[in-house]
Protein backbone atom coordinates (compact mmCIF):
# COMPACT_ATOMS: atom_id res chain seq x y z
CA UNK A 1 0.00 0.00 0.00
CA UNK A 2 2.85 2.23 1.16
CA UNK A 3 4.11 1.91 -3.05
CA UNK A 4 1.26 2.22 -4.47
CA UNK A 5 0.28 5.13 -2.44
CA UNK A 6 3.81 6.90 -3.79
CA UNK A 7 3.25 6.31 -7.14
CA UNK A 8 -0.23 7.71 -7.15
CA UNK A 9 1.17 10.83 -5.47
CA UNK A 10 3.79 11.46 -7.77
CA UNK A 11 1.83 11.43 -10.76
CA UNK A 12 -0.43 13.84 -9.15
CA UNK A 13 2.43 16.13 -8.54
CA UNK A 14 4.07 16.30 -11.95
CA UNK A 15 3.79 19.66 -13.52
CA UNK A 16 5.25 20.70 -17.04
CA UNK A 17 5.14 24.07 -18.39
CA UNK A 18 6.26 24.96 -21.83
CA UNK A 19 9.14 27.34 -23.15
CA UNK A 20 10.89 27.43 -19.63
CA UNK A 21 8.34 27.84 -16.93
CA UNK A 22 8.51 25.84 -13.86
CA UNK A 23 8.32 21.95 -13.43
CA UNK A 24 7.75 20.15 -10.44
CA UNK A 25 7.70 16.64 -9.41
CA UNK A 26 7.88 14.84 -6.01
CA UNK A 27 9.51 11.33 -6.27
CA UNK A 28 9.61 8.17 -4.54
CA UNK A 29 12.94 7.71 -3.02
CA UNK A 30 15.41 6.65 -5.84
CA UNK A 31 13.61 7.80 -8.91
CA UNK A 32 15.12 10.49 -11.01
CA UNK A 33 13.69 13.48 -11.98
CA UNK A 34 16.25 15.12 -13.91
CA UNK A 35 15.37 17.20 -17.15
CA UNK A 36 12.25 15.74 -16.92
CA UNK A 37 9.26 17.35 -18.62
CA UNK A 38 5.71 16.14 -19.51
CA UNK A 39 3.50 17.61 -22.47
CA UNK A 40 1.38 20.59 -21.69
CA UNK A 41 -2.21 19.35 -20.91
CA UNK A 42 -3.73 23.12 -21.34
CA UNK A 43 -4.22 24.59 -17.53
CA UNK A 44 -1.38 24.10 -15.91
CA UNK A 45 -2.01 22.48 -11.94
CA UNK A 46 -0.29 24.14 -9.05
CA UNK A 47 2.00 22.25 -7.07
CA UNK A 48 0.62 21.45 -3.61
CA UNK A 49 1.23 23.92 -0.75
CA UNK A 50 2.21 23.67 3.09
CA UNK A 51 0.89 25.56 5.63
CA UNK A 52 3.83 28.09 4.77
CA UNK A 53 3.11 28.48 1.76
CA UNK A 54 6.02 26.09 0.51
CA UNK A 55 6.24 23.09 -2.01
CA UNK A 56 4.66 20.23 -0.03
CA UNK A 57 6.48 16.59 -0.78
CA UNK A 58 5.35 13.12 0.95
CA UNK A 59 6.51 10.20 1.47
CA UNK A 60 4.02 7.74 3.31
CA UNK A 61 3.21 9.22 6.77
CA UNK A 62 6.00 11.63 6.67
CA UNK A 63 6.14 15.03 4.65
CA UNK A 64 8.64 18.05 3.95
CA UNK A 65 7.55 21.25 3.08
CA UNK A 66 10.00 22.98 0.85
CA UNK A 67 10.45 27.11 0.62
CA UNK A 68 12.74 29.40 -0.63
CA UNK A 69 12.21 32.06 1.77
CA UNK A 70 12.90 36.05 0.77
CA UNK A 71 10.92 38.03 3.00
CA UNK A 72 13.02 40.25 5.26
CA UNK A 73 16.27 38.12 4.86
CA UNK A 74 18.63 37.29 2.40
CA UNK A 75 17.12 34.30 -0.27
CA UNK A 76 17.53 30.81 2.07
CA UNK A 77 15.90 27.00 2.02
CA UNK A 78 14.00 26.38 4.75
CA UNK A 79 12.24 22.79 5.01
CA UNK A 80 9.38 22.04 7.52
CA UNK A 81 8.69 18.19 8.17
CA UNK A 82 5.37 16.54 9.17
CA UNK A 83 4.56 12.84 10.69
CA UNK A 84 0.94 12.21 10.24
CA UNK A 85 0.07 15.62 9.08
CA UNK A 86 1.51 17.25 12.38
CA UNK A 87 4.53 19.24 12.60
CA UNK A 88 7.89 17.53 14.08
CA UNK A 89 10.29 18.72 15.74
CA UNK A 90 13.68 19.50 13.60
CA UNK A 91 15.91 18.73 15.95
CA UNK A 92 14.33 14.61 15.13
CA UNK A 93 15.48 15.42 11.76
CA UNK A 94 18.60 15.44 10.00
CA UNK A 95 18.98 17.06 6.44
CA UNK A 96 20.95 18.70 3.26
CA UNK A 97 19.87 19.87 0.24
CA UNK A 98 21.51 19.79 -3.33
CA UNK A 99 20.98 22.70 -6.06
CA UNK A 100 22.36 21.63 -9.70
CA UNK A 101 22.60 24.53 -11.76
CA UNK A 102 22.78 24.97 -15.62
CA UNK A 103 26.01 24.00 -16.45
CA UNK A 104 26.31 21.52 -13.94
CA UNK A 105 27.42 23.18 -11.13
CA UNK A 106 26.75 21.79 -7.37
CA UNK A 107 25.95 23.81 -4.72
CA UNK A 108 25.31 21.60 -0.98
CA UNK A 109 23.97 23.00 1.34
CA UNK A 110 23.57 21.87 5.62
CA UNK A 111 20.34 22.05 7.11
CA UNK A 112 20.00 23.04 10.63
CA UNK A 113 17.44 23.45 13.04
CA UNK A 114 15.82 27.19 13.49
CA UNK A 115 12.67 27.55 15.35
CA UNK A 116 10.03 25.15 13.64
CA UNK A 117 12.66 24.61 10.92
CA UNK A 118 15.24 23.38 9.39
CA UNK A 119 17.19 25.90 7.27
CA UNK A 120 20.50 26.23 5.37
CA UNK A 121 23.65 27.23 6.03
CA UNK A 122 23.99 30.15 4.00
CA UNK A 123 21.96 32.04 1.66
CA UNK A 124 21.14 30.75 -2.06
CA UNK A 125 22.77 32.73 -4.64
CA UNK A 126 20.65 34.16 -8.07
CA UNK A 127 19.53 32.62 -10.45
CA UNK A 128 17.13 30.94 -8.54
CA UNK A 129 16.89 28.39 -11.19
CA UNK A 130 17.95 24.65 -10.17
CA UNK A 131 16.90 21.09 -9.92
CA UNK A 132 16.56 20.51 -5.89
CA UNK A 133 17.28 17.50 -4.06
CA UNK A 134 16.16 17.30 -0.24
CA UNK A 135 17.41 14.21 1.70
CA UNK A 136 16.21 14.23 5.47
CA UNK A 137 16.92 11.19 7.46
CA UNK A 138 14.26 10.62 10.79
CA UNK A 139 14.21 7.37 13.06
CA UNK A 140 17.19 5.86 11.14
CA UNK A 141 14.95 5.86 7.48
CA UNK A 142 15.90 7.88 5.05
CA UNK A 143 13.72 10.39 2.66
CA UNK A 144 14.54 11.52 -0.35
CA UNK A 145 12.83 14.36 -3.44
CA UNK A 146 13.78 15.70 -6.18
CA UNK A 147 12.44 18.42 -8.10
CA UNK A 148 13.04 21.07 -10.93
CA UNK A 149 12.81 24.66 -9.75
CA UNK A 150 13.51 27.01 -12.96
CA UNK A 151 13.30 30.50 -13.51
CA UNK A 152 14.16 32.80 -16.45
CA UNK A 153 14.58 29.65 -18.46
CA UNK A 154 13.72 29.37 -22.31
CA UNK A 155 14.26 26.14 -24.40
CA UNK A 156 14.63 26.85 -28.08
CA UNK A 157 15.96 24.22 -31.11
CA UNK A 158 19.04 25.69 -33.27
CA UNK A 159 16.82 26.21 -36.08
CA UNK A 160 14.58 28.35 -33.92
CA UNK A 161 17.26 30.33 -32.05
CA UNK A 162 18.41 30.91 -36.16
CA UNK A 163 15.32 32.19 -36.84
CA UNK A 164 15.21 34.63 -34.69
CA UNK A 165 18.79 35.75 -35.30
CA UNK A 166 20.28 34.68 -32.03
CA UNK A 167 23.99 35.48 -31.42
CA UNK A 168 26.15 33.96 -28.78
CA UNK A 169 29.82 34.89 -27.49
CA UNK A 170 31.93 33.89 -24.88
CA UNK A 171 32.70 35.50 -21.58
CA UNK A 172 36.44 37.40 -21.30
CA UNK A 173 38.36 39.73 -21.34
CA UNK A 174 37.60 43.05 -23.89
CA UNK A 175 39.35 46.45 -24.12
CA UNK A 176 37.05 48.77 -22.72
CA UNK A 177 37.43 52.38 -24.60
CA UNK A 178 36.19 56.07 -23.60
CA UNK A 179 35.49 58.06 -26.63
CA UNK A 180 35.17 62.19 -26.59
CA UNK A 181 33.50 63.31 -30.05
CA UNK A 182 34.50 66.11 -32.13
CA UNK A 183 33.43 68.79 -34.62
CA UNK A 184 35.81 69.34 -37.60
CA UNK A 185 36.52 69.81 -41.91
CA UNK A 186 38.73 68.52 -44.24
CA UNK A 187 41.04 70.68 -45.49
CA UNK A 188 44.13 70.45 -47.78
CA UNK A 189 47.15 69.17 -46.68
CA UNK A 190 48.88 72.21 -46.56
CA UNK A 191 52.56 70.81 -46.79
CA UNK A 192 51.56 69.05 -50.06
CA UNK A 193 50.07 72.97 -51.78
CA UNK A 194 51.55 74.92 -54.41
CA UNK A 195 50.58 78.93 -54.98
CA UNK A 196 51.39 79.36 -58.09
CA UNK A 197 52.46 83.27 -59.18
CA UNK A 198 53.90 84.66 -62.11
CA UNK A 199 57.93 85.06 -62.28
CA UNK A 200 57.01 88.63 -64.25
CA UNK A 201 54.39 90.99 -64.97
CA UNK A 202 52.78 90.77 -68.10
CA UNK A 203 49.53 89.82 -69.97
CA UNK A 204 48.26 86.22 -70.19
CA UNK A 205 48.40 84.58 -73.54
CA UNK A 206 46.53 81.03 -72.50
CA UNK A 207 45.46 79.29 -70.14
CA UNK A 208 45.54 75.66 -69.81
CA UNK A 209 44.08 74.00 -66.73
CA UNK A 210 41.20 74.29 -64.73
CA UNK A 211 39.27 73.56 -61.18
CA UNK A 212 39.65 70.30 -60.72
CA UNK A 213 42.03 68.61 -63.39
CA UNK A 214 44.85 66.82 -62.48
CA UNK A 215 48.26 67.88 -63.23
CA UNK A 216 52.17 66.29 -62.90
CA UNK A 217 54.91 68.45 -61.27
CA UNK A 218 56.28 70.85 -63.95
CA UNK A 219 53.61 70.74 -66.36
CA UNK A 220 52.62 74.25 -67.60
CA UNK A 221 49.82 75.72 -66.26
CA UNK A 222 49.45 78.88 -68.28
CA UNK A 223 51.42 81.26 -70.74
CA UNK A 224 52.45 84.79 -69.96
CA UNK A 225 54.01 87.28 -72.44
CA UNK A 226 56.49 89.55 -70.42
CA UNK A 227 55.74 92.94 -70.37
CA UNK A 228 59.68 93.26 -69.97
CA UNK A 229 61.34 91.22 -72.86
CA UNK A 230 58.52 90.46 -74.83
CA UNK A 231 58.60 87.38 -74.32
CA UNK A 232 56.13 84.68 -73.50
CA UNK A 233 56.81 82.20 -71.04
CA UNK A 234 56.00 79.06 -69.20
CA UNK A 235 53.68 78.77 -65.87
CA UNK A 236 54.33 75.70 -64.34
CA UNK A 237 53.48 73.24 -61.52
CA UNK A 238 56.03 73.19 -58.20
CA UNK A 239 53.74 69.52 -57.72
CA UNK A 240 51.45 66.93 -58.73
CA UNK A 241 47.96 67.43 -57.45
CA UNK A 242 44.92 69.18 -58.71
CA UNK A 243 44.02 72.53 -59.24
CA UNK A 244 41.66 73.36 -56.45
CA UNK A 245 41.73 77.45 -57.08
CA UNK A 246 42.13 79.49 -60.62
CA UNK A 247 41.92 82.93 -60.74
CA UNK A 248 43.26 83.60 -64.27
CA UNK A 249 42.06 83.99 -67.96
CA UNK A 250 43.43 84.64 -71.31
CA UNK A 251 44.62 88.40 -72.32
CA UNK A 252 44.61 89.67 -68.43
CA UNK A 253 47.48 91.65 -66.86
CA UNK A 254 49.04 89.55 -64.03
CA UNK A 255 51.52 91.03 -61.90
CA UNK A 256 54.68 89.00 -59.78
CA UNK A 257 52.27 88.98 -56.47
CA UNK A 258 48.76 87.72 -58.15
CA UNK A 259 48.20 83.97 -57.52
CA UNK A 260 47.27 82.17 -60.95
CA UNK A 261 46.53 79.09 -59.37
CA UNK A 262 46.73 76.50 -55.85
CA UNK A 263 47.47 73.11 -56.86
CA UNK A 264 46.85 70.57 -53.91
CA UNK A 265 48.53 66.84 -53.76
CA UNK A 266 45.02 65.03 -52.16
CA UNK A 267 46.86 61.89 -52.01
CA UNK A 268 46.62 62.93 -47.86
CA UNK A 269 44.30 65.85 -46.31
CA UNK A 270 44.29 67.18 -43.36
CA UNK A 271 41.49 66.23 -40.79
CA UNK A 272 40.68 69.27 -38.07
CA UNK A 273 39.23 69.31 -35.58
CA UNK A 274 37.65 71.74 -32.82
CA UNK A 275 38.38 70.64 -29.24
CA UNK A 276 36.94 73.02 -26.14
CA UNK A 277 38.85 73.75 -23.70
CA UNK A 278 37.65 71.68 -21.15
CA UNK A 279 38.63 68.26 -22.95
CA UNK A 280 42.26 70.18 -23.86
CA UNK A 281 43.92 67.87 -21.26
CA UNK A 282 42.36 64.52 -22.15
CA UNK A 283 44.04 64.94 -25.70
CA UNK A 284 47.29 63.73 -26.50
CA UNK A 285 49.73 63.39 -29.85
CA UNK A 286 49.00 60.07 -31.26
CA UNK A 287 45.71 58.96 -29.39
CA UNK A 288 43.44 56.82 -32.26
CA UNK A 289 40.10 58.40 -33.87
CA UNK A 290 37.45 57.25 -35.79
CA UNK A 291 36.59 59.50 -38.64
CA UNK A 292 33.13 59.65 -40.58
CA UNK A 293 31.96 62.12 -42.89
CA UNK A 294 28.40 60.91 -43.77
CA UNK A 295 26.58 58.89 -45.74
CA UNK A 296 28.43 57.88 -48.89
CA UNK A 297 31.88 57.77 -47.48
CA UNK A 298 33.41 54.77 -45.35
CA UNK A 299 35.17 55.39 -41.59
CA UNK A 300 38.45 55.95 -41.44
CA UNK A 301 41.00 55.17 -38.87
CA UNK A 302 43.72 57.73 -37.75
CA UNK A 303 45.88 59.24 -35.53
CA UNK A 304 45.98 62.63 -33.48
CA UNK A 305 49.28 63.94 -35.44
CA UNK A 306 49.40 67.69 -34.06
CA UNK A 307 48.04 69.62 -31.15
CA UNK A 308 48.06 73.18 -31.58
CA UNK A 309 50.10 75.39 -28.66
CA UNK A 310 47.56 78.03 -28.65
CA UNK A 311 43.19 78.45 -28.67
CA UNK A 312 41.40 80.25 -31.21
CA UNK A 313 39.99 83.85 -29.17
CA UNK A 314 36.48 83.37 -31.07
CA UNK A 315 35.19 79.90 -30.04
CA UNK A 316 37.60 78.89 -27.13
CA UNK A 317 38.79 75.97 -28.98
CA UNK A 318 42.37 74.31 -29.84
CA UNK A 319 43.07 72.74 -32.87
CA UNK A 320 43.50 69.05 -32.90
CA UNK A 321 44.50 67.53 -36.69
CA UNK A 322 45.05 64.19 -38.83
CA UNK A 323 46.59 63.47 -41.14
CA UNK A 324 44.46 61.42 -43.42
CA UNK A 325 46.20 59.12 -46.24
CA UNK A 326 43.12 59.50 -49.45
CA UNK A 327 44.50 57.76 -52.27
CA UNK A 328 41.00 57.41 -53.44
CA UNK A 329 40.31 61.23 -53.51
CA UNK A 330 36.94 60.71 -51.26
CA UNK A 331 37.64 62.89 -48.29
CA UNK A 332 36.59 66.42 -50.36
CA UNK A 333 38.15 69.48 -48.86
CA UNK A 334 35.18 71.47 -47.38
CA UNK A 335 33.63 68.46 -45.90
CA UNK A 336 32.13 68.59 -42.36
CA UNK A 337 33.33 65.70 -40.15
CA UNK A 338 33.00 63.93 -36.74
CA UNK A 339 35.73 62.61 -35.10
CA UNK A 340 35.37 60.02 -31.96
CA UNK A 341 39.31 60.08 -29.86
CA UNK A 342 39.95 57.55 -27.94
CA UNK A 343 41.00 59.11 -24.97
CA UNK A 344 41.68 56.27 -22.58
CA UNK A 345 41.56 52.69 -22.47
CA UNK A 346 41.31 49.53 -19.99
CA UNK A 347 41.62 45.48 -20.20
CA UNK A 348 39.07 43.96 -18.15
CA UNK A 349 38.85 40.29 -17.62
CA UNK A 350 34.87 39.93 -18.00
CA UNK A 351 33.31 41.53 -20.34
CA UNK A 352 29.99 41.45 -22.67
CA UNK A 353 28.76 43.04 -25.72
CA UNK A 354 26.98 45.89 -24.63
CA UNK A 355 23.77 45.01 -26.43
CA UNK A 356 23.64 41.17 -24.27
CA UNK A 357 22.14 43.40 -21.30
CA UNK A 358 18.40 43.32 -20.74
CA UNK A 359 16.15 44.32 -17.72
CA UNK A 360 14.35 41.72 -16.15
CA UNK A 361 12.42 42.36 -13.00
CA UNK A 362 13.95 45.07 -12.27
CA UNK A 363 17.67 42.94 -12.69
CA UNK A 364 20.33 43.55 -15.50
CA UNK A 365 20.87 40.04 -16.86
CA UNK A 366 22.82 38.51 -19.51
CA UNK A 367 21.30 35.23 -20.97
CA UNK A 368 23.35 32.07 -20.97
CA UNK A 369 23.38 29.32 -23.44
CA UNK A 370 23.85 25.19 -22.54
CA UNK A 371 22.56 23.35 -25.94
CA UNK A 372 18.90 24.40 -26.21
CA UNK A 373 18.42 25.98 -23.17
CA UNK A 374 18.98 30.04 -22.21
CA UNK A 375 18.53 30.92 -19.09
CA UNK A 376 18.64 35.01 -17.54
CA UNK A 377 21.43 34.82 -15.21
CA UNK A 378 21.56 38.25 -13.01
CA UNK A 379 24.63 40.13 -13.63
CA UNK A 380 26.75 42.94 -11.91
CA UNK A 381 28.25 45.30 -14.18
CA UNK A 382 31.38 47.60 -13.98
CA UNK A 383 32.66 50.14 -16.70
CA UNK A 384 31.38 50.06 -19.77
CA UNK A 385 31.68 52.02 -23.24
CA UNK A 386 29.66 52.01 -26.55
CA UNK A 387 30.53 47.94 -27.39
CA UNK A 388 31.64 46.36 -24.41
CA UNK A 389 30.51 46.04 -20.04
CA UNK A 390 32.80 44.95 -17.39
CA UNK A 391 30.67 41.92 -15.68
CA UNK A 392 31.74 41.92 -11.92
CA UNK A 393 30.14 39.02 -11.20
CA UNK A 394 27.15 37.01 -12.27
CA UNK A 395 29.00 34.64 -15.60
CA UNK A 396 32.14 32.74 -15.62
CA UNK A 397 35.46 33.05 -18.29
CA UNK A 398 34.49 31.23 -20.89
CA UNK A 399 30.28 30.77 -20.53
CA UNK A 400 28.60 31.10 -23.72
CA UNK A 401 26.01 33.66 -23.62
CA UNK A 402 23.31 35.66 -26.21
CA UNK A 403 25.11 38.48 -27.76
CA UNK A 404 22.43 39.47 -30.23
CA UNK A 405 18.99 39.75 -29.39
CA UNK A 406 18.63 38.89 -26.52
CA UNK A 407 15.39 40.38 -26.34
CA UNK A 408 13.46 37.66 -27.78
CA UNK A 409 14.19 35.19 -24.93
CA UNK A 410 13.04 38.36 -22.39
CA UNK A 411 10.10 38.35 -24.54
CA UNK A 412 9.18 34.82 -23.75
CA UNK A 413 10.13 34.10 -20.37
CA UNK A 414 7.95 37.62 -19.74
CA UNK A 415 5.29 35.52 -21.66
CA UNK A 416 6.08 32.29 -19.88
CA UNK A 417 5.26 34.33 -16.44
CA UNK A 418 8.17 32.22 -15.13
CA UNK A 419 10.93 34.97 -14.73
CA UNK A 420 11.03 35.37 -10.92
CA UNK A 421 8.89 32.79 -9.45
CA UNK A 422 9.55 30.31 -6.21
Amino acid sequence: MRIARAMVLSALLVVAVVAGALVWRADHPGTPADGERAAATGEEDEPRKGPHGGRLFEDGAFAAEVELHERGRPPELRVYFFADGKPVDPAEVSARATLRRLGGRIETFDLRPEGDFLVGDRPVAEPHSFDVAVEATRSGRTHRWTYPSYEGRVELSPEAAERAGIAVATVGPATLSTRLQLNGLVVPNEDRFAHVLPRFAGIVKDVRKHVGDPVAKGEVLAIVQSNQSLQAYDVRSEIAGTVIEKHVAPGEFVSEDDELYAVANLDTVWIDLNVYRQDFPRLAVGQPVVLDAGEGIPKAEGRIDYISSFGAPNTQTMLARVILPDPQHSWRPGFFVTGEVVVDQAVVPLAVRASAIQTLDDRRVAFVQYGDVYEARPVELGRSDARWVEVLSGLAAGERYVAENSFVLKADVGKSGASHDH
